[in-house]
């Protein structure tokens, strides 16, 4: 045993050694991912926990079509979630065209490659995930099924070239839904990577602003998620004349809000207090009087008080408010033209 043990020892030394140097630091700060994606697997394992009433709920309620449905009001919500579905392809595609940019613009080489390295195994990872939820009967897939069910339901309305249109886009929607916020959680450790020379003022500057622009970006997405999940969904009530059943969509919303809110704290806050550090590094270079350190650190965005951090925090929050305001969002479906 104590032989065998000083035998991985060897190995692993030997594996550090022929590391790139250059690579190596970047293990330290690329951890910081761990801090979102443990927020989002959590947020799947309480899901399956607690949403098994909901999925049984749900999936009992798109069997049958109550009598007198209102077909108009049907076809109105289709359109509703065919809007939230288009938003939400747009910005998918830009978020990853502007994180692809934004990062080759900052790394370039071996550490490009150990980054996108990065992004694949936790995209691979994601898309594992979502490949074992479709063969099982998930919480998770009951979103999906609730109101492709009752589609199905509507074949007097829903014709089945339509309906393999909706499937197809749902599907590039849901590899969507696993390959950008892959993506996001990957590049963040970006903002705090150790520069190719000294942490100046400048440099902080720079990082606080790639700070904000990444967790906005971010925030856009996951809302343009929480308004197509709410659409979706809102759509199987109006299919099955079931009105009683928006309180199953507003509750699964809310969750996923919560659950997204929380995974861009994960990702702001740890970058925060490290460029705060930094931070405080530059200002002792600079001599800078404790007295005035927290004015240096507000003027540059940094400082932990609520009031300098306001628009970050409306940005977290974000996903979170938008969950209750999907049914004032979903009921604009009403006032399209009959």
């Amino acid at each position: 045993m104590a032989r065998l043990r000083t035998k991985w020892i060897q190995i692993y030394r030997q594996a550090h050694k022929a590391f790139d140097p250059a690579l190596r630091r970047e293990l330290p700060i690329s951890c910081l991912i761990l801090f979102p994606l443990s927020v989002f697997i959590l947020g799947h394992l309480i899901f399956d926990w607690i949403g098994i009433p909901f999925s049984s709920r749900a999936l009992q309620a798109a069997q049958t079509i109550a009598p007198n449905p209102n077909t108009d009001q049907a076809i109105s919500d289709g359109h509703a979630w065919g809007a939230s579905a288009y938003f939400y392809l747009i910005v998918s595609a830009y978020t990853l065209a502007a994180l692809t940019r934004w990062a080759h613009a900052r790394i370039s080489g071996k550490t490009l490659a150990f980054y996108r390295s990065v992004a694949a195994f936790v995209v691979f990872s994601g898309l594992l995930y979502l490949a074992a939820i479709n063969s099982t009967d998930r919480p998770l897939k009951t979103i999906f099924l609730f109101t492709f069910n009752s589609l199905q339901l509507s074949s007097s309305t829903i014709e089945p070239q339509i309906l393999r249109s909706i499937s197809i886009t749902l599907l590039i929607i849901n590899l969507l839904g696993v390959i950008v916020p892959g993506v996001i959680c990957a590049v963040a450790p970006l903002v705090v990577r150790e520069p190719d020379g000294e942490w100046t003022e400048r440099e902080l500057f720079n990082r606080t602003r790639d700070m904000r622009f990444l967790g906005l970006i971010a925030s856009v997405f996951m809302v343009t998620g929480i308004l197509h999940m709410y659409a979706w969904m809102s759509w199987a009530p109006q299919l099955l004349n079931k009105n009683d059943l928006e309180i199953l969509v507003g509750s699964v919303a809310f969750y996923w809000g919560s659950v997204f809110t929380m995974m861009l704290a994960a990702i702001y806050f740890p970058i925060l207090f490290v460029l705060q550090s930094r931070a405080e590094s530059i200002m002792d270079a600079q001599q800078i009087p404790l007295i005035e350190r927290d004015q240096w650190l507000e003027r540059r965005g940094l400082s932990l008080r609520i009031t300098n951090q306001i628009p970050q925090i409306i940005a977290i929050l974000a996903p979170l408010l938008t969950a209750p305001s999907g049914n004032f969002l979903a009921s604009l479906a009403r006032l399209a033209p009959k």
